[in-house]
């Protein structure tokens, strides 16, 4: 199964997210969403990751959601957020994902995030904040 992992960041949570789910998932390719519009053609499975700031997911991955929700529930989906406040990501997720989306996904999960004063992360500790067991089982369940 051949896997897109796009992602939006500010801070750069989701992109060091990205990164790791593209070692740990095989044949898959990451795409930043600022780079260029994604092609879906050839991809059976696309993870959407983004930051959250201000209880708001990254508005370009946002706005890919809404345009794009046709070709989107074409492909097996999941989706991820970087959100360091755990009591607002149930919020999030029903404010910037539409509801074909979440009904479609395997799973839609947060992985934490960086707390703003964190910002920017030093090189030696890029996944400061990031719970990376969240990570391993959101692809274990990919994987069933």
């Amino acid at each position: 199964m051949k896997t897109v992992i796009i992602y939006g960041t500010k801070s750069g949570a989701s992109y060091e997210c990205a990164k790791l789910l593209e070692t740990l998932i095989e044949n898959s390719t990451i795409l930043n969403i600022a780079d260029r519009q994604p092609d879906l053609t050839g991809f059976d499975r696309v993870i959407i990751g983004a930051g959250v700031r201000n209880d708001k997911m990254y508005k370009p991955i946002r706005d890919y959601l809404k345009k794009n929700q046709t070709d989107l529930l074409t492909k097996e989906l999941a989706c991820f957020l970087c959100n360091s406040k755990p009591k607002t990501t149930a919020e999030v997720i029903l404010t910037s994902i539409p509801q074909s989306i979440r009904e479609a996904s395997i799973e839609i999960v947060s992985f934490g995030g960086y707390k703003p004063s964190w910002v920017p992360v030093k090189s030696d500790n890029k996944l400061k904040g990031i719970q990376q067991e969240k990570i391993t089982e959101f692809v274990k369940k990919l994987n069933q």
